[in-house]
């Protein structure tokens, strides 16, 4: 998908749900997206702590499918 390999070569897998939802102009919900650990790490986009996202679910790709960054 365009959208996570975008996300990938700006900010690595390092970028919380707040920040994507900031870039896309999404709305994204906790449901939305996969997480890879059950503790906070640093955002690389805004730097503060929070959970970091390692995938979509199919209700997330579908809200990103055909968005480009705002």
């Amino acid at each position: 998908m365009a959208v996570n390999r975008f996300i990938q070569k700006q900010y690595g897998r390092d970028i919380c749900r707040r920040c994507i939802n900031r870039l896309f102009g999404v709305h994204l919900k906790h449901k939305d997206c996969r997480y890879g650990v059950p503790y906070p790490q640093r955002c690389r986009a805004c730097g503060e702590m929070r959970n970091i996202v390692t995938g979509l679910r199919m209700t997330g790709k579908l809200k990103l499918f055909g968005k480009r960054p705002v």
